[in-house]
């Protein structure tokens, strides 16, 4: 029985509040220097942010670099992390900001902002998504832009809120929604178009 003033959702958070308050602390230790720490993050969020910036970037060897630019720029940022956003969502930032510049530099061509498109425009059945094969919706988010893989990636791959990926990409989040749902209307019309969509 729950303590009155508890709740389930308590009970279940409790291992992302532990894992949160970890984190600052190994963050805070990184701010200091400590070189262990610094590794223990590094270990702990190269992959996936490797991955992340590889499917926003396109090369290999660009994703490779941006990687590494982003830990430094977490080494040489961590003293001056202030707690108002998780540490998890404070290192896409930067990887997501690192591989915006890139494409800025390099491919001009992609739109990097679609917050013009209302939200209601572009509503699709989020549930299709569950249906699809993770390698079909792979091959065609490649057609997306920048900001629409973003947001699809950041959501289904690494599991951050709405309000998380607004932190990192440094727009509303009714912008969020609003490119999730252009993405999805996107995909879904890739996916019918390419035949993969069954």
């Amino acid at each position: 029985m729950l303590n009155e003033g508890s709740s389930a959702d308590d009970k279940h958070n409790e291992p992302a509040r532990q894992r949160s308050a970890d984190e600052r602390r190994l963050l805070k230790r990184v701010g200091k220097g400590d070189q262990v720490a610094f590794e223990q993050l590094y270990a702990t969020y190269n992959l996936v942010l490797y991955n992340y910036i590889l499917r926003l970037v396109h090369e290999r060897s660009a994703a490779e670099e941006l990687l590494q630019e982003s830990f430094v720029a977490i080494w040489r940022g961590a003293g001056r992390f202030r707690g108002r956003s998780s540490v998890k969502t404070w290192i896409y930032r930067i990887a997501h900001n690192q591989a915006v510049s890139w494409l800025r530099k390099n491919a001009g061509h992609e739109s990097l902002d679609e917050s013009q498109i209302p939200a209601d425009e572009w509503r699709v059945d989020e549930s299709l998504m569950a249906e699809w094969q993770a390698e079909q919706v792979a091959i065609v988010l490649d057609k997306l832009s920048a900001n629409h893989r973003a947001v699809v990636e950041l959501v289904f791959e690494h599991g951050l809120s709405y309000a998380e990926i607004a932190q990192i990409m440094d727009c509303p989040v009714g912008t969020v929604k609003s490119r999730m749902s252009y993405a999805l209307k996107n995909l879904t019309q890739l996916l019918q178009n390419s035949d993969l969509g069954g």
